[in-house]
């Protein structure tokens, strides 16, 4: 549990589906218009359906994760026992595969990851991955059903469907790793002779999974049907990412990164310094790690000598080399993001599985010692295991701060109180403006910290933080004069917003409005000092409302290419040989105004550029000692404009950056001016405007 990171996102989600029904829009977040959700969800069903449930017996967001986070672990060991026993694993070995595996390296600290850390259907999931594997009868034929047997058959059937349910409805990251699975295994036993036709009855496993997950994602991305879209989405990946956020084999033999031996912690923070360390960090554990070699070694060591290799252990080896290919960094994922999607890009989450397979070798070589030496031996020997296993996977110092989070509670939740005291039922401004998901913070801010108000906050106060970046519920934000304070006020006052917060963290190092703020606006009529927050009221700006179209309906310009950089005294990107330039207009009708921008070549060679807008075209040549500035005077239709930029040659290397970014252009200085009508900048000019990270 914790208050931090993505751990502030969940609380939203949890809120929105408390109060909502479901995690469906919200005027909570947002304002005015809210957030949409059906822009940056999963297809997390079964897990918004539990938090619904947990819901309807009261308690706050936090009380009702807690509970489901907990909830979690006893799960995840009941599902994991009752795949190795449906294994032929002895109840001592089983035990051990429970409990170890519902206490993987990671879950204790998976709060801010609650719906990854509901992996309680994995184990179900593999359960018709082994079903499939075997070529067995999944569906009871309709003679059964009737026949003499006919409540087994049913009882079969009933547990079919309850298992594809909850895989099928559960996070997408599981239902893509248990499709991938099924699929491998299918291929496998297409090429060692099993007939097309046998094989359909697996194929409709996964059509039935996968159709579920399909269905609930259509029915989440319909809600997105009315929305202008105004930039870059969230969540839209690219094939790189595939290798950023795939997992390492030495990090399954090394100790998680918050092992309870501070030797063993310091062995791996160590190699994580020394190296570029995974994202996620994942880890197996010692048990896993034994279970996993052993099967590794022995059945490679079979194959090698010709002995034969029993069914399941040949089973369960194939399972480990394809999960291992698709977890291992330039493995089978990357062929998925190449030539399928890269939406599934953190391929070190199936560690999960790898570490389920790893557990049930352990449990089976339990068995079999429990087999052979009888129980007074194996009963005490898998205590030990297990109590290895629990040391070596669990860690006291990664356990919550219990007091820190009781007092960062209060203290959030008195000071929207006392805000609320104020200025009543109204929406709250947040400075500095972030744009949401995804977006890293600026100055020493925490991923989503302006969510944490409105986690703790009465009902009747709504924020402006949390509408979907890309979209002009979100972007209006970003044409914001926010480099000249009073203009700013005024403008957030004219959009009907009744008080400012200043989340002071966010302006380290940086220009901090606050004092600017209380010249025009007094002093704060709320504070939460731990957390750096003031609010200002506004109610005694004399607020133009004619104004408010002409805020909350601006004009936003973005180039493509690489992310902007603000540490000279333009900004700028480097793009090319082609780029686009996007003019959004969130109005409802034509906008005449002047677009600008600094354009400069790669290399010493010349470059002929051509600038294509709707009426205009300008050609201009430049080089790296020859920079020129484009300007067009252009009327913008409501929605999105395209301005091409094309060059002639090709990409070369940025000097400076080790061949790490090739460009053929400079693109510097966009800006946009639509002459005081309405509000416009370029997403450079607010990138130069806003205050930095320093993380």
């Amino acid at each position: 549990m914790g208050l931090d990171g993505d751990a502030s996102y969940v609380l939203m989600q949890v809120r929105t589906i408390l109060e909502q029904g479901w995690y469906a829009p919200t005027s909570r977040i947002g304002a005015p218009d809210g957030l949409n959700p059906s822009w940056h969800s999963t297809a997390d069903v079964l897990n918004f359906a539990t938090i619904r449930l947990l819901g309807l017996f009261g308690g706050s967001p936090a009380t009702v994760s807690a509970l489901f986070f907990i909830a979690q672990f006893p799960l995840a060991a009941l599902s994991a026992y009752w795949l190795a026993r449906h294994l032929r694993v002895g109840r001592p070995g089983a035990v051990v595969v429970g409990v170890l595996f519902a206490v993987l390296p990671g879950h204790q600290v998976w709060f801010a990851h609650l719906w990854l850390a509901a992996y309680w259907m994995v184990p179900l999931a593999l359960w018709l991955v082994v079903e499939v594997a075997r070529g067995n009868r999944l569906w009871p034929q309709l003679s059964d059903l009737r026949g003499p047997g006919a409540t087994a058959a049913r009882w079969s059937a009933m547990r079919l469907i309850a298992m594809g349910v909850a895989v099928g409805l559960a996070d997408v990251y599981y239902v893509a790793f248990t499709l991938l699975l099924i699929s491998g295994v299918l291929l496998l036993r297409l090429v060692t002779g099993t007939r097309p036709r046998n094989l359909l009855p697996g194929a409709g496993v996964a059509a039935a999974v996968g159709g579920l997950c399909a269905i609930s994602l259509v029915a989440v991305t319909r809600g997105r049907a009315g929305d202008q879209v105004t930039g870059g989405l969230p969540a839209q990946r690219v094939i790189g990412e595939s290798e950023t956020y795939a997992g390492r084999l030495i990090d399954l033999v090394l100790p998680w990164y918050e092992h309870r031996s501070e030797p063993l912690r310091f062995l791996t923070n160590a190699y994580g310094v020394a190296t570029t360390p995974s994202v996620e960090r994942p880890a197996l554990g010692v048990v896993a790690l034994v279970g996993l070699g052993a099967l590794l070694v022995t059945t490679f060591a079979a194959l090698l000598t010709g002995r034969r290799v029993g069914p399941l252990p040949g089973l369960l080896s194939a399972l480990a080399v394809i999960c291992l290919g698709f977890y291992t960094r330039g493995g089978l994922g990357s062929l998925v993001a190449l030539f399928v999607t890269p939406q599934i890009r953190t391929w070190s989450r199936f560690v999960v599985l790898v570490g389920l397979l790893g557990l049930l070798v352990v449990g089976l070589a339990l068995t079999r010692v429990g087999a052979q030496r009888g129980r007074r031996l194996v009963w005490p020997l898998a205590a030990i295991v297990t109590l290895v296993g629990v040391f070596d996977q669990t860690s006291p110092a990664a356990a919550p701060h219990y007091e820190a989070l009781r007092h960062r509670t209060a203290d959030l939740t008195a000071y929207t109180v006392a805000l609320h005291r104020e200025v009543g039922d109204c929406p709250v401004f947040q400075l500095p403006v972030v744009s949401f998901p995804e977006e890293p913070p600026p100055g020493r801010m925490g991923d989503y910290d302006h969510l944490l108000p409105s986690t703790f906050a009465p009902k009747g106060l709504s924020w402006s933080y949390g509408a979907i970046r890309g979209t002009a519920r979100a972007d209006w934000q970003l044409a914001l004069p926010v480099a000249r304070t009073p203009q700013l006020l005024d403008d957030i006052a004219a959009a009907g917003f009744c008080a400012v917060e200043v989340d002071r963290d966010g302006y380290a190092g940086g220009d901090d409005p606050s004092a600017d703020i209380r010249r025009v606006a007094g002093v704060p009529v709320a504070s939460a000092v731990p957390e750096a927050l003031d609010a200002y009221d506004l109610r005694r700006l004399r607020a133009d409302h004619s104004r408010r179209d002409a805020v909350l309906q601006p004009v936003v310009v973005s180039a493509a290419g690489s992310l902007i950089d603000t540490s000279g005294t333009d900004p700028f990107q480097w793009t090319g040989p082609s780029t686009v330039i996007t003019l959004a207009n969130m109005g409802r009708g034509p906008r005449p105004l002047t677009l600008t921008f600094r354009l400069e070549g790669i290399g010493p060679t010349q470059r002929t550029v051509v600038v294509t807008a709707p009426g205009a075209q300008r050609r201009v040549t430049v080089s790296a000692n020859r920079s020129e500035l484009v300007s067009l005077a252009l009327t913008v239709q409501p929605g999105s404009t395209r301005v091409e930029v094309s060059t002639d040659g090709r990409a070369e290397s940025v000097p400076g950056t080790a061949g790490s970014v090739v460009a053929a252009l400079r693109l510097s200085n966009l800006r946009v001016d639509a002459n005081g009508v309405v509000n416009a900048a370029s997403l450079q000019q607010f990138a130069a405007a806003s205050p930095r990270s320093l993380q």
